[in-house]
């Protein structure tokens, strides 16, 4: 198999979210909403997954949640450990894993009672979950050897197709897919100079704070795992409110802040917050994707990425830390991606 970089494989992003909405569209259709028939036939859906699964799967509970559909996003672990008197005929197991092999979703999902039927959303049907798997939804994301960047895109794309099958909507519909690749190609090819003058000004820190709401808490806490990953800076994601609770005490010039502020419900509130750590003394770079206009301040940098519906925000802000990651660990003398102490599969506990 040819060895892929981390930005080749953040560069067929576009590409991977083109072919997988249009597969969705027509030779996948039949199987989405077989997905769709179950979902709709228990009151509660236990999504199932580890770290950037998990992360891109709060994306499909805030969507259905607030229609009053049951999206209950699990730690894989947590559930087969500690929350097995949850699972049962009256909830369908929605496990996410991109490459079917990690050991807490295949144990959630060897666990579950037979009454409950399993829908995984996998990079590889032959996996150890795909053979368990009621109905399999692939990612088609192809083959991924490091830090993790297309699979989550594809894994976030598939989640925003099943929520529009089952709410009948069309917030990724293929045209939207298709600007969407646009943007991602532009900001894949314009944003690394972005990044690196945001280093050249405020590169200074020893530690990332990822911060949003809403729909951006997805990249905010995918981005913290990434970053971390590569460059090995400790990092977090983590709500603004939470934020707002405390360790804002930690702002400061050693804390670099990065609040993704998607035009939505709380765009104003994420603004202020990045206002707020700024005068703090923190070196804050905000990305939003609003024309609100942002007061000058000493310690902010601001990013202005296209407009898209809040919902669909990660799916090109999760670019920002990508690019954040691989400028850092290069600085570091690190090959961004590739991974020193783990494998890419954790297959046990």
């Amino acid at each position: 198999m040819m060895k892929t970089t981390f930005l080749d494989d953040v560069a067929e992003q576009p590409r991977v979210l083109r072919n997988l909405v249009r597969s969705y569209e027509s030779d996948l259709q039949s199987r989405l909403r077989e997905a769709v028939e179950l979902i709709k036939s228990r009151p509660l859906t236990l999504a199932v997954g580890m770290g950037s699964s998990a992360f891109a799967s709060e994306l499909l509970a805030l969507r259905l949640n607030q229609t009053g559909l049951k999206v209950l996003v699990c730690d894989a672990s947590e559930l087969y450990h500690y929350g097995q008197g949850i699972m049962g005929r009256n909830a369908i197991m929605l496990a996410v894993s991109q490459s079917g092999e990690s050991a807490e979703p295949c144990l959630a999902a060897a666990a579950r009672p037979e009454s409950m039927p399993l829908i995984s959303i996998t990079n590889d049907p032959e996996s150890r979950l795909g053979r368990k798997s009621d109905i399999i939804l692939p990612l088609l994301a192809g083959y991924e050897g490091g830090t993790t960047s297309k699979t989550f895109v594809a894994t976030m794309a598939v989640l925003h197709l099943l929520a529009d099958a089952v709410l009948g909507e069309a917030v990724l519909s293929l045209d939207k897919a298709l600007e969407l690749a646009e943007h991602m190609q532009e900001m894949i090819a314009g944003l690394g100079s972005e990044v690196e003058r945001l280093l050249g000004q405020f590169g200074d820190f020893s530690s990332i704070v990822f911060t949003s709401r809403g729909p951006g808490l997805a990249t905010a806490r995918q981005g913290a795992l990434i970053t971390q990953e590569m460059t090995q800076i400790p990092a977090v994601g983590i709500s603004a409110g939470q934020f707002r609770h405390g360790p804002i005490e930690a702002a400061g010039p050693h804390l670099l802040m990065v609040v993704f502020a998607p035009m939505g419900r709380t765009t104003r509130l994420l603004i202020k917050l990045a206002q707020d750590t700024a005068d703090y003394g923190s070196p804050t770079w905000l990305v939003t994707d609003t024309s609100v206009q942002v007061a000058a301040r000493e310690n902010l940098f601001v990013s202005r990425l296209p407009h898209v519906p809040e919902s669909l925000f990660p799916l090109l802000s999760i670019i920002v830390p990508e690019l954040l990651g691989t400028a850092i660990a290069r600085r570091k003398g690190f090959e961004p991606g590739k991974l020193r102490r783990i494998s890419k599969v954790t297959d046990f506990e």
